[in-house]
């Protein structure tokens, strides 16, 4: 009887434990491909997320003919549009150059200091990427996009969240 009494007390600790443990992993809540169509999860699963306070985290990609990239960032600013779509902005960056042989970043070209990289991102597939200059205070270069994107959620993606409607 102590045998089964103590049995289920460690079943029951190492669920437990287990759920702490999945509560700080990242979820996919959603993935769209580059025209905004579900691949995994669905936009109400990440709009309840959002709603939800969870953490939210995008990443997307590229393959070329020689190389390939993989991004991954944390937005600062979502919004829901209408029950729908979800757009994310991401903290301005001044971004490095690569070299691609050594595969090493570096700021040796000291231009790109100038230079703030800023994107928006939608679940429709929308990626727009503007380079502002913050020396002349003005856009440089805009390459509106589309992605393939994941968005992740940390934590209980089945939780229902509050409207912050009035």
């Amino acid at each position: 009887m102590k045998y089964i009494v103590f049995m289920i007390a460690l079943m029951t600790f190492l669920v437990s434990c287990q759920s702490k443990i999945d509560q700080g992993r990242y979820r996919v809540a959603y993935k769209n491909d580059r025209d905004g169509r579900a691949l995994a999860g669905s936009k109400a699963q990440l709009i309840q997320a959002i709603r939800g306070g969870a953490d939210i985290r995008i990443g997307w990609g590229f393959k070329g003919k020689v190389h390939t990239i993989e991004h991954l960032s944390d937005p600062i600013w979502i919004a829901v549009l209408d029950e729908k779509e979800v757009i994310a902005h991401l903290d301005p960056q001044v971004l490095s150059s690569v070299d691609w042989d050594s595969l090493t970043a570096s700021y040796a070209d000291s231009s790109l200091l100038q230079q703030e990289w800023r994107v928006v991102l939608s679940t429709n597939g929308e990626f727009d990427a503007v380079w502002y200059d913050r020396k002349k205070e003005k856009m440089a270069e805009r390459r509106p996009q589309n992605h393939t994107m994941t968005w992740y959620v940390k934590g209980d993606i089945s939780k229902a969240g509050a409207l912050f409607l009035n």
